[in-house]
C-alpha cells in the first residue's frame, strides 16, 4: 500500500521525515499525515516519489490503489478517471453530480438511499465525496462541462434550505473558469439523453474514455466506435440544452421560488 512503501523507502535510504519533507518541497505536518494514513497526497507528489527513489510508475500505481479503495468497487474507476482527465464532460439526469455537490445535499442524498446504514458510515462517504472535488482547486484543474437536466435542479433534495445552498454553488460554478454548466429545460420536446447518464474524460495524449453509470454499477466504456457514440450523446444534449447565460437565469429563478 502506499503508505507503507512510502514509509519504507524513507527510512530504507536514512531520511528523517523533517528531511524528505524538505526534499519534497512539503510540510513536516503533512509527511507525518501522510505516514498515518491520515492525509491523502496529491498525484504530483506521488510522481515526484517515483523519480526521487528512482521506480517508474509504483507509487503513481499504488497511488491509484488508495484513491479507488476509498470507493466502492465500482465507482474507483471513475475516480481515478476524475483525477487524471484534462477535460470532463458530463450529463446527469438523476440529481446534482458529486463533483457539483454540496456537504449538506451529499448528506441528504446518502441518507435517503441507504436508512438502514450507521451515521459515520454516512459520514464518511459523504466526506469522501466531497473529498473528489480537491482536483478543481488544483494548479491544474480539469475543464468541466456539465448539462443537468431541469428536473434535478427542482428536486427538493434536503428540503429548501439544502437546494437553496446547493444552487447557490451551483451558480458560483457557472461563474468560475474553467466551467461550463448548462440546463436541459423540460420545453426541449425531442430531448437526447433518456438512455441515462453519461460522462466523457478526455486526456492529454491518449484517447478519450467513457463513463456510464446505473444502479450501483459502472462500466468504463473504452472502445472507440462506443465512445464515439457516447460523445455525439452528449454533444447533441448540449446543443438542445440552454445557454450558459440562460441556465443560469433559471436555476436563478428555481432558487428564488424555494
Amino acid at each position: 500500500m502506499f503508505v507503507e512503501e512510502l514509509r519504507a523507502r524513507r527510512e530504507q535510504v536514512g531520511l528523517l521525515q523533517r528531511e524528505f519533507a524538505e526534499k519534497a518541497h512539503v510540510s513536516l505536518s503533512s509527511v507525518k499525515q501522510y505516514e498515518a494514513g491520515r492525509k491523502k497526497p496529491g498525484r504530483t507528489f506521488a510522481t515526484w516519489c517515483d523519480e526521487f527513489y528512482g521506480c517508474p510508475g509504483t507509487f503513481e500505481r499504488l497511488y491509484d490503489g488508495m484513491i479507488s479503495e476509498s470507493y466502492p468497487s465500482w465507482f474507483g474507476p471513475r475516480v481515478l478517471l476524475e483525477e487524471k482527465a484534462a477535460r470532463i464532460h458530463e450529463w446527469e439526469m438523476r440529481g446534482i453530480p458529486g463533483l457539483l455537490q454540496t456537504r449538506s445535499y451529499a448528506g441528504a442524498v446518502i441518507r435517503a438511499c441507504r436508512p438502514y446504514d450507521a451515521g459515520e458510515e454516512l459520514e464518511r462517504d459523504a466526506a469522501a465525496r466531497i473529498e473528489r472535488q480537491g482536483i478543481l482547486a488544483r494548479e491544474d484543474p480539469p475543464r468541466l462541462w456539465v448539462v443537468l437536466s431541469e428536473g434535478v435542479l427542482r428536486q427538493a433534495v434536503g428540503g429548501a434550505r439544502v437546494m437553496r445552498e446547493q444552487l447557490g454553488h451551483l451558480l458560483g460554478l457557472a461563474e468560475a473558469q474553467g466551467v461550463v454548466l448548462q440546463v436541459l429545460p423540460f420545453a426541449v420536446t425531442e430531448a437526447p439523453g433518456v438512455d441515462g447518464p453519461a460522462a466523457m474524460f478526455e486526456f492529454d495524449g491518449s484517447a478519450a474514455v467513457a463513463y456510464l453509470e446505473g444502479w450501483r454499477a459502472g462500466r468504463v466504456v473504452k472502445d472507440p466506435e462506443e465512445v464515439a457514440a457516447i460523445a455525439t450523446a452528449l454533444s447533441m444534449i448540449k446543443g438542445c440544452a440552454l445557454s450558459p447565460v440562460d441556465s443560469a437565469r433559471l436555476m436563478t429563478r428555481i432558487r428564488s421560488e424555494l
